[in-house]
């Protein structure tokens, strides 16, 4: 959570950086080159806000979304604006893009300091191409890098390398079985033992949480039975953060493991079910 919020301080002042900087360089900055800017700019800045705020606020893509499609398009239109009104444009444009996508991501990554981190470096070494970019294009002697190292270019080698390294540790710690497996087992083993005995008297019923929906997507049910809908997350790698019902009145936020809804008195009918990003439905059927 920290993490995010400094990453969204971070973007925000850098984004003013180079808002500030197109303006000292209107007169100079003018076409192609300053509708990249203002794009790169409108689209990262939106991209890489929705993604943090989609970490902090991971139960609703309302708030991520209208913030970081505000946002951006504010940095799109100020970046564009001095150079030409179709360069302004362009960055609201990729700006409202980026919102959109980064909220989404967010919200289906939950809470991750390793893509929190692998987007700010991305985030800086996109801008800093960009800022490059227009120092090249208002610099009436530009000096030619025969080498062809530079910061866009050292950035760009952690970002890759970073990235990798990123990848490489999550799939390590998703598959690879550790030494801990046989004690979280056993502990498992207890929290079962108790839930049978605190879920006497009631009709229960287990749904897998999986990353392309729910194992049951109709669930048949017992009338006047009181009842427990157990909604195991078995991992942390599946968009699936919550499960509502306007139907019944649910709306929860879903922790690994077991998640158990309990429903008191349903009357015969038929009541839907979704994930929190409303992607995955599912019917419960009371006979």
């Amino acid at each position: 959570m920290l993490l995010a919020i400094l990453s969204m301080l971070m973007v925000i002042l850098f984004s003013a950086f180079i808002v500030l900087k197109t303006y000292k360089r209107k007169e100079r900055l003018t076409g192609m080159p300053g509708m990249m800017i203002a794009m790169a700019v409108g689209m990262m800045s939106s991209l890489t806000l929705g993604i943090q705020l989609g970490i902090v606020f991971p139960r609703d893509l309302t708030v991520p979304s209208v913030t970081a499609i505000l946002f951006g398009l504010g940095a799109g239109y100020f970046t564009g604006k001095p150079i030409s009104l179709l360069a302004a444009l362009d960055g609201m444009l990729a700006g409202i893009m980026g919102g959109m996508m980064g909220a989404m991501l967010g919200v289906m990554v939950g809470p991750s300091n390793i893509m929190v981190l692998f987007v700010d470096i991305l985030f800086i070494f996109i801008l800093s191409v960009a800022l490059q970019l227009a120092n090249q294009a208002t610099d009436n002697n530009p000096k030619t890098n025969t080498t062809g190292i530079g910061i866009p270019f050292i950035g760009g080698i952690l970002t890759v390398a970073f990235g990798i390294v990123a990848v490489g540790t999550t799939l390590f710690f998703q598959y690879h079985p550790n030494q801990t497996s046989v004690v979280q087992s056993q502990e498992s083993q207890i929290k079962k033992d108790t839930s049978l005995q605190d879920n006497s008297g009631y009709q229960i019923v287990s749904v897998d949480v999986k990353s392309d929906g729910f194992s049951q997507e109709n669930i048949e049910l017992k009338a006047g039975v009181p009842t427990k809908i157990n909604f195991i997350k078995q991992t942390g790698y599946t968009c699936i953060r919550s499960v509502q019902s306007k139907d019944l009145g649910i709306d929860v936020y879903l922790e690994k493991g077991d998640n158990f809804i309990t429903l008191n008195d349903l009357k015969p009918g038929t009541y839907e079910f979704n994930c929190g990003m409303y992607m995955y439905y599912g019917t419960i059927t009371v006979i």
